[in-house]
This record gives structure tokens, C-alpha cells and sequence, in this order.
């Protein structure tokens, strides 16, 4: 355990003497490598096109301009890939412009990592007449969901979709990531987690990953079979560890802090609960969360 614990401090004491600086305003289409030679400023919410691969070598270091509700955000969409290849002395980075290394009480200062894949959830999008949702009671390929917390982009209505048939989905491999001070509140239940997760499969890779101060959720998960090692979760303003729509991955070594982001009432700034799970949006529908959760502080 003591290894672990220090394995996550050297998460969280980093360099910030970074040499370049580059705006990032525009979608990823053709795959690229971000350095650590440069500091990488998300101007707005960037996305990882369907066909395209976004590499981040260690010590790579994210940003995006502090501003309520936060600009900047990466999401990777359903067809692209993202590969963060920190290591324990050189964690990547991805946070608000206002992080000097220093602890504050504060987040929603920018967006997060969203990833989108195409692994069976339990939601297909739709309400029924009754206003309850109206996924299909076996698993189904065509079940789809709009990922919260994200703008829509104009003309792409679908951009933001997650979910289909493929449990074995690879959406890229992340080890030693940060992400800090991040979250977005569009509406009630319409918000970005430090983390967000939907439709992933087990072919994707995930392992010693921290969010600290996020304004909602630390991490979430919709659906998907993807799996997660040595996890750290620190001062988050709602759940640490939520899964919706049949998550049926498992979990394995983490820290869950409970602290707080910012001076506010629970759920908005104070941790709510450690875990939240919940099974399909319609509780006898398909798949089902069945997953398992080992070695948690």
C-alpha cells in the first residue's frame, strides 16, 4: 500500500516547467502526438474524430483557461482512440490554467476526458409514452445514448453517442493520468465528471488514474465491460465512483478521499456518496450492472 500512496504523490507533485505552448482549436481528424516539450491549451471542447488516434507522451501537460463551467474539454468519440503513456515519474497532466502545483479549494474551472465507445449499455436513448425509459428488456447492438455534459455540436447531432454491440471495444490505453480541477454544470443531472466513461469495452486498457477536485462525479461509467487499476479520487462535489446503464467491468486498488472541492453544499462542492450504482435506465432491462469492486480504501 505504501508503494501505491507514493506512486499517486508523485501523480500529484509534477513539473510545470514546460517549454512551448500550443492552442488546440480545432477537432482531431488525422492522428497525432502530443510532446512534453509543449503545454497543450484546449480553447474549447476538442474531439477525437472517428478514424483518428491521439497519442500523449509522459510528462505531457493539458490545459484549458479557467473559466466558470469550464471552456475546454477533450472527448474522444466512438471510432477514435487516445493513448496516454504517462509513467509514474512523468504523470500526464490535464488540468485548469490556474494549477500551480499548490492545492485550492476549487473546480469547474474546465471540462474533463470524456470517451465514448461502442460496447453494450442498457439505455437506448428513448423515453416511452409513460416517460420512463424504454430500452429493450435483452441486450441490443442499436441501443445508444447522448454522453452528458457536453455541448452539441452544430450539425453533429450524434458526436457525443455512445453505446452499441461490441464489449470487447478498444478505445486506447491510459496510464498515469491527472486530471484536476475540472467539471461542468450544464443542468440537473447534466453534468461532466472528472472521468466519463460510456459504452468502453474490455479491450480498452485503464490503470493508475487520479481525479482531484472535480464539480461533480469522480468517475462514471455508462455501460461497457471496461476494466480499471489503481485508482485515486480526491475532494470530488458529488459521487466518486458512479456507474450507470450495466457496467460489467471490475475495479481493482483505489484510494477514494472524501473531501471537498469547494465551499458548497453536498453534492455540489462536498462529496455526496463514495459509490453510486445503479443497473439499467429500466430496472428488468438488459444488460444488467454486474460488476465487482476489489482492494478500496
Amino acid at each position: 500500500m505504501n508503494r501505491f500512496l507514493a506512486s499517486f504523490f508523485t501523480l500529484f507533485v509534477t513539473t510545470l516547467a514546460l517549454a512551448g505552448n500550443v492552442d488546440v482549436t480545432e477537432d482531431i481528424t488525422t492522428s497525432e502526438t502530443w510532446t512534453s516539450d509543449n503545454v497543450y491549451n484546449l480553447t474549447q471542447q476538442i474531439y477525437v474524430r472517428p478514424g483518428a488516434t491521439l497519442t500523449i507522451e509522459a510528462g505531457t501537460r493539458v490545459v484549458s483557461t479557467a473559466t466558470a463551467n469550464g471552456s475546454g474539454a477533450l472527448c474522444v468519440t466512438n471510432g477514435g482512440q487516445i493513448f496516454i503513456n504517462g509513467d509514474s515519474n512523468a504523470p500526464v497532466v490535464m488540468t485548469s490554467s490556474e494549477d500551480n502545483g499548490n492545492w485550492r479549494a476549487s473546480c469547474n474551472e474546465w471540462g474533463n476526458l470524456t470517451i465514448c465507445g461502442d460496447a453494450y449499455i442498457g439505455f437506448d436513448g428513448t423515453t416511452n409514452s409513460g416517460g420512463f425509459p424504454s430500452n429493450t428488456l435483452t441486450p441490443n447492438a442499436s441501443n445508444q445514448a447522448n454522453m452528458e455534459g457536453l455541448v452539441e455540436e452544430a450539425g453533429n447531432p450524434t458526436l457525443n453517442n455512445y453505446g452499441g454491440g461490441d464489449d470487447d471495444y478498444d478505445a486506447g490505453n491510459i496510464s498515469y493520468l491527472s486530471l484536476r480541477y475540472g467539471g461542468r454544470v450544464l443542468g440537473l443531472a447534466n453534468e461532466l465528471n472528472g472521468l466519463s466513461l460510456g459504452g468502453i469495452g474490455r479491450g480498452t486498457q485503464i490503470d493508475h488514474v487520479e481525479i482531484m477536485n472535480n464539480v461533480d462525479d469522480g468517475i462514471e461509467i455508462w455501460g461497457g465491460t471496461v476494466n480499471l487499476k489503481y485508482i485515486a479520487v480526491w475532494n470530488i462535489g458529488d459521487d466518486s465512483f458512479d456507474v450507470d446503464q450495466g457496467w460489467r467491468g471490475r475495479a481493482q486498488f483505489g484510494l477514494i478521499v472524501q473531501g471537498y472541492s469547494r465551499n458548497a453544499s453536498q453534492g455540489s462542492g462536498l462529496g455526496d456518496n463514495i459509490f453510486e450504482f445503479d443497473g439499467a435506465e429500466n430496472s428488468d432491462a438488459q444488460p444488467r450492472t454486474r460488476a465487482a469492486i476489489y482492494n478500496f480504501t
